[in-house]
């Protein structure tokens, strides 16, 4: 239990989208960021391509004709469009965290 615990206090991204299988269904996922430097080019790159490659995975149908191609292709583009708000509101939760660090004044006048 204390795993389960511990996993999820870890500070993740967790998006919905539709995966194309036999049958549409939706999917979240979680994306772990704890370990991601989210003010940098490189941080922020790297949470892309974790989660593109997490897209990629479940929006895989395994076909080859061309409805498979164009549902793989869909999945990905819905998923991506879902998850980028999120992706953007972590990246600005960082930075914010960054600057409020950074600062020598207090965030709030005490009350």
């Amino acid at each position: 239990m204390r795993t389960v615990l511990a996993l999820l206090a870890i500070p993740t991204i967790a998006f919905a989208a539709p995966a194309m299988a036999a049958e549409p269904a939706e999917f979240e996922v979680q994306v772990q960021t704890d370990d991601l430097d989210l003010t940098t080019q490189d941080g922020v790159a790297m949470l892309d391509t974790r989660v593109k490659s997490i897209i990629n995975r479940h929006c895989a149908t395994g076909g080859r004709d061309g409805a498979s191609i164009r549902a793989e292709s869909e999945c990905r583009q819905t998923a991506l469009a879902a998850a980028k708000g999120q992706m953007r509101v972590a990246i600005a939760e960082a930075r914010a965290t960054q600057i409020r660090l950074a600062s020598t004044k207090p965030v709030a006048p005490e009350a």
